[in-house]
């Protein structure tokens, strides 16, 4: 009998071993995949956040400002992937960034009227990314602490950032060859997502330090971008492209201050609601 009830916990654990190897092994295979698509489909489209700050871009013409976006809201999703091939567990916040930023460009193609199919393969990839992610339930996790200051960020932002998704959402319906192209809807997403980013960092997710400066590049991109083709279709002008500049300057700094702890006033609070236990 004590023969019997040692062995069955033995199998027990073998078996939960062996699905986990087999989960992580799997993760890791659409990881790669999903890396491997990115080379082979959009890698044209990836270099144009660099080649078209130049005479590269002038093929852009007018779409250069949108194109030159659009690919900078890729570049999040892929370094997003890409960061998982070392040591996931520490970087569910960027799983988390990649699955939100994939969803709001998949449901800004499909009203946009863009071209579903080049992004529906990626958005199932990462979606079962993150079903086979080794954190496991901490995937659906937003941790127990938020940054006051960095949430104060976002609030700020919030108000002219959302504006701006409603002016480029109400284009969209325009009819004019950037509506045509949906880029008017791409734009309103990559906003949403500019807040987006920034809510995750704010958490106190595992890896939330990386999703900081996600979200300050993708506005200093932003702002810079509009700064320098300032004639561009959907380009916020200068006050508000150089706002951009400054505010993602300060939301890194602010986060790099958590994160090393020198200063309280950017150090984290815990997210509860008073009188209830700590998650």
């Amino acid at each position: 009998m004590s023969i019997g009830n040692t062995e069955q916990p033995s199998e027990q654990s073998e078996s939960t071993s062996t699905f986990k190897r087999a989960r992580l092994y799997a993760f890791y295979l659409l990881t790669l995949v999903t890396l491997g698509m990115a080379a082979a489909f959009v890698s044209d489209l990836l270099a144009f956040s660099f080649t078209g700050w130049g005479a590269g871009g002038e093929i852009l013409a007018e779409h250069r400002l949108h194109v030159m976006v659009i690919a900078a809201n890729v570049w999040v999703i892929i370094l997003s992937v890409a960061s998982q091939l070392y040591r996931p567990r520490k970087r569910v916040a960027l799983m988390q960034v990649a699955l939100a930023v994939v969803t709001f460009v998949l449901v800004g193609v499909i009203v946009g009227g863009g071209p579903v199919e080049e992004v529906l393969p990626f958005f199932v990839l990462i979606g079962l990314m993150s079903i086979f992610h080794p954190a496991g339930r901490e995937m659906l996790s937003v941790g127990d602490d938020y940054s006051p200051a960095l949430l104060g960020l976002v609030a700020v932002a919030a108000i002219p950032v959302l504006a701006f998704a409603v002016n480029q959402f109400t284009l969209q319906s325009s009819g004019d060859v950037h509506a045509i192209a949906g880029h008017y809807m791409e734009m309103t997403m990559m906003s949403i997502n500019l807040l987006v980013l920034g809510l995750v960092a704010s958490t106190g997710s595992v890896g939330n330090r990386f999703v900081a400066w996600l979200t300050a590049g993708l506005a200093i991109y932003f702002g810079a971008v509009s700064l320098v083709f300032p004639t561009q279709i959907s380009s916020v002008g200068p006050m508000w492209a150089s706002a951009l500049i400054l505010w993602g300057l300060v939301f890194v700094a602010v986060s790099e201050l958590r994160a090393t702890g020198r200063s309280s006033m950017a150090g984290d609070r815990p997210l509860k609601v008073r009188g209830s236990p700590r998650a």
